[in-house]
């Protein structure tokens, strides 16, 4: 489970930004928050609230960016080609420092990074020691004058194996690289960390909703069919959404290939209805686009509640009534449905959803008069209780983070 999310100069982040997922073990919560092996409770939702372009995909981006580093930057990218960060306008050439802390059942870790376009400065791996409750270093790189220097206080893996596979690919993260040894300690800090499933990249949402529709159904059909324990579950999602939905079928179609022109057996969704005592199905390309998107939802999402991990989601409202959210939460706040308690992070203009979240799953981002970002906990804002009408107090201005269409 993710416990804490630090930045900054990261997009429009200029300065120290905490997205906090914590809270004590005292404090009044249901069952969207689960206990931590570090005696206090982390929440499996966390919605992110505020005006357009105030920066919140910004700060989805950081977590996006985050999983590439410490997942694909080996396999995924070239020797030579620039890490794909950028940092706050004007000071690019400058590191953005990130830093990530995340649990497993019996383990925490802290991932701390600076890094540019054209280097990694400085990158450290750490783990809690259960006794001290301090973090202990596991692995620490830094940017020599002669190239990259690699250390381990203990024994914790073969530096001089991860010291090659960095000499050749040095814009990779030393966790990338020793994901490609196979070796079990970073399989170990891999599952860790959980599953991550989003649409966002580093230009902002990744919509193959919009982008592609066609391809983007293919795509679910295809891991339906190839995952058919998660079709029951999207099927009963559909029709719970009340959308005249009583059935999901996948069939395989003959699709030409878009080069060739010959057909292709391919997988392709398809929805079963009744009208006046008769049943009939029609391609889910046919169907509104609420309903599409809601089916590509749940596809990112199942994987996540099945084997662990975070769902990082921009704009879920996105072509949904309202009301459709609830039911998505639902999803993660089940410790039935979610017995992993994978965790859901997105970002909402449906502003009503306030008044289902806790104070501290509410983020308000704003954006100053000179285009700095900030983002902050409703929970740490003074004076907000727990019995408040969020929604209400929110459209009032109180908490700030709100639109001011005057002023434009």
């Amino acid at each position: 489970m993710l416990r804490k999310f630090e930045f900054e100069n990261f997009c429009s982040f200029r300065g120290h930004t905490l997205l906090d997922l914590t809270t004590g073990i005292k404090t009044p919560t249901d069952d969207s928050f689960a206990l931590s092996i570090e005696g206090d409770q982390v929440t499996v939702l966390a919605g992110i609230f505020g005006a357009n372009a105030s920066g919140k995909t910004n700060l989805l981006k950081g977590l996006a960016f985050l999983n590439f580093l410490l997942r694909g930057s080996y396999r995924d990218q070239d020797a030579n080609e620039a890490i794909p960060i950028d940092g706050f306008m004007g000071q690019e050439t400058s590191p953005s420092i990130l830093k990530l802390e995340f649990e497993s059942t019996s383990e925490t870790y802290r991932y701390e990074i600076a890094v540019c376009q054209h280097k990694i400065h400085e990158e450290r791996l750490l783990r809690r020691h259960p006794k001290t409750g301090a973090f202990r270093t596991l692995l620490h790189r830094e940017q020599g004058e002669k190239g990259i220097v690699l250390n381990q206080p203990d024994a914790f893996t073969d530096l001089a194996a991860l010291r090659q596979l960095l000499k050749d690919r040095p814009n990779a993260s030393m966790i990338a690289a020793g994901l490609v040894t196979g070796r079990s300690e970073f399989k170990k800090i891999n599952q860790a960390l959980g599953r991550i499933e989003t649409n966002v990249n580093r230009l902002g949402k990744d919509d193959n909703f919009s982008a592609n529709i066609f391809e983007a159904l293919k795509d679910c059909a295809r891991y339906l069919e190839q995952n058919p324990h998660f079709k029951d579950d999207v099927e009963e999602r559909l029709k719970r959404a009340d959308l005249g939905i009583e059935g999901l079928e996948i069939h395989t179609l003959d699709i030409p290939d878009a080069k060739t022109g010959e057909p292709i057996k391919t997988p392709f969704p398809f929805v079963v209805h009744h009208s006046e005592g008769q049943q009939f199905e029609m391609s889910m390309a046919m169907e509104s686009a609420g309903t599409k998107r809601l089916f590509l939802l749940l596809r990112s999402f199942l994987p996540v509640l099945m084997d662990g991990g975070v769902a990082v989601i921009d704009e879920m409202e996105s072509d949904l009534h309202p009301h459709l959210i609830p039911l998505i939460l639902d999803l993660f706040s089940d410790p039935e449905i979610n017995p992993k308690r994978a965790q859901l992070l997105f970002t909402c203009h449906h502003v009503e959803i306030l008044n289902t979240l806790s104070k501290e799953q509410i983020v308000l981002v704003e954006k100053d008069a000179n285009c700095v970002s900030h983002a902050y906990r409703l929970a740490d804002v003074k004076g907000v209780r727990r019995e408040d009408n969020y929604f209400a107090n929110y459209n009032a201005g109180r908490y700030g983070a709100v639109p001011s269409p005057d002023l434009i």
